[in-house]
């Protein structure tokens, strides 16, 4: 019987699960890149990112020439990180912070010439206590005039699947390295009075003699509608410059699958 990878723990594990899916997501990298190079075509102002997961976009921005800081809370995902950016040959031109984003004040050392939360990093914080401790936490950090995109899946029915307490599987990945096949599926509730979405992940890992373990997460989410979100930023001191429906620029619409907004301090 083939022995399954030494994860070490179960947060190493869903680290772990969470790059497998996400490490090759492309859709949104020149979105970044090139506001970061249209903001500061000399690169010498830093760029921040919240809850930067295992350095996907981390190592996009550096390796065109930005230095960036990423600040997530889990450290199990920035030791991650840390191997893809030793990898790349960037680690240099990057700071790695463990630390909760509602808490950022004191523990960050900028001025920033841009902060961004991308792929529903925001929905994590499921107050507007949280959301509004994490706004205006930022301004201090950033440069007059700095951006801030925070990147959110609108809150339309359709696009917050699965939502009556189905299961469906989300993805089936292949880990040539620990030679195992990841099935992910997804069971989730959502309550339209409170905006939020509680999802329980169910990771099947099945090694390459078909013995299975199953790895569970649960966690909540609160969704914000458009009008919410620009309240939210205004009452934190900043200006909406706009709101995207995609990384195309594109206006944003009752079609649309993003919701990305862009305001300065």
């Amino acid at each position: 019987m083939r022995t399954l990878p030494p994860f070490g723990s179960r947060a190493a594990a869903l680290a772990r699960f969470y790059d497998l899916e996400y490490r090759d997501y492309t859709e949104d990298v020149d979105f970044y890149r090139q506001y970061a190079h249209a903001l500061e075509p000399e690169r010498k102002l830093p760029i921040l990112e919240l809850g930067c997961g295992t350095g996907r976009l981390l190592s996009a921005l550096s390796e065109a020439g930005f230095s960036v800081t990423g600040v997530d809370r889990s450290r199990e995902m920035l030791a991650l990180a840390r191997q893809r950016l030793e990898k790349a040959g960037t680690a240099g031109q990057v700071d790695l912070v463990c630390a909760d984003m509602r808490h950022v004040e004191g523990q960050l050392v900028g001025p920033f010439n841009m902060a961004f939360c991308a792929l529903n990093t925001f929905a994590y914080l499921t107050s507007s206590e949280e959301q509004l401790a994490m706004l205006r936490g930022l301004v201090p950090l950033l440069v007059t005039h700095g951006i801030l995109i925070l990147d959110l899946t609108p809150p339309f029915p359709h696009l917050l699947s699965p939502d009556d307490g189905n299961l469906v599987l989300q993805g089936t990945f292949h880990d040539e390295e620990g030679d195992f096949t990841l099935h992910k599926l997804v069971s989730g509730l959502v309550d339209y009075s409170t905006q939020t979405h509680d999802v329980s992940i169910f990771y099947d890992m099945v090694d390459a003699d078909g013995a299975m373990t199953r790895f569970t997460d649960d966690l909540s989410l609160r969704w914000t509608g458009r009008f919410e979100m620009e309240f939210l930023l205004q009452g934190a001191g900043y200006k909406i410059e706009k709101v995207y429906g995609g990384y195309e620029l594109e206006e944003f619409g009752a079609g649309s699958e993003r919701m990305i907004f862009v305001a300065r301090t």
